[in-house]
């Protein structure tokens, strides 16, 4: 009997943890839809943009010293709150969401007004990529 407590203890405080880590993650990183993003990129659209770093920062990283991160302007957090306790560095192709506790990208948001032609370094019109809106050639 004694084993068996000792076990689902164990199992409780296990699972208690990992339920812990996930709020946690949650919290820091806040997973926004397409909608939200896009909502996020036109509410900064008229914010000025930093020059890119010659590496570019991804989810994780630490965000380089060169750049200045700032609070989201009011207007975008009423409309996307799960991104209010973030800083944000704008970019001319995207927008990094940032911890503040640890300066660590957290989300990016590509921007909403950026050619995916740019973004993504194609221009060939010869591929399939789905896009069937996009004029022909």
């Amino acid at each position: 009997m004694s084993k068996l407590i000792h076990a689902a203890a164990t199992t409780v405080a296990i699972l208690s943890s990992v339920g812990f880590a996930a709020a946690q993650n949650a919290s820091n990183h806040p997973d926004l839809t397409p909608t939200q993003q896009r909502t996020l990129s036109q509410g900064l659209a008229n914010s000025p943009s930093q020059s890119a770093p010659a590496a570019q920062p991804q989810v994780g990283d630490r965000m380089p010293d060169s750049m200045t991160a700032q609070s989201l302007p009011s207007n975008v957090t009423d409309q996307v709150p799960e991104a209010k306790n973030l800083l944000f560095v704008k970019l001319p192709d995207r927008v990094l969401l940032i911890d503040p506790d640890n300066k660590v990208v957290t989300e990016l948001v590509m921007d909403s007004g950026a050619s995916s032609d740019t973004t993504t370094g194609s221009s060939s019109g010869s591929s399939n990529t789905g896009n069937s809106d996009r004029p022909s050639r």
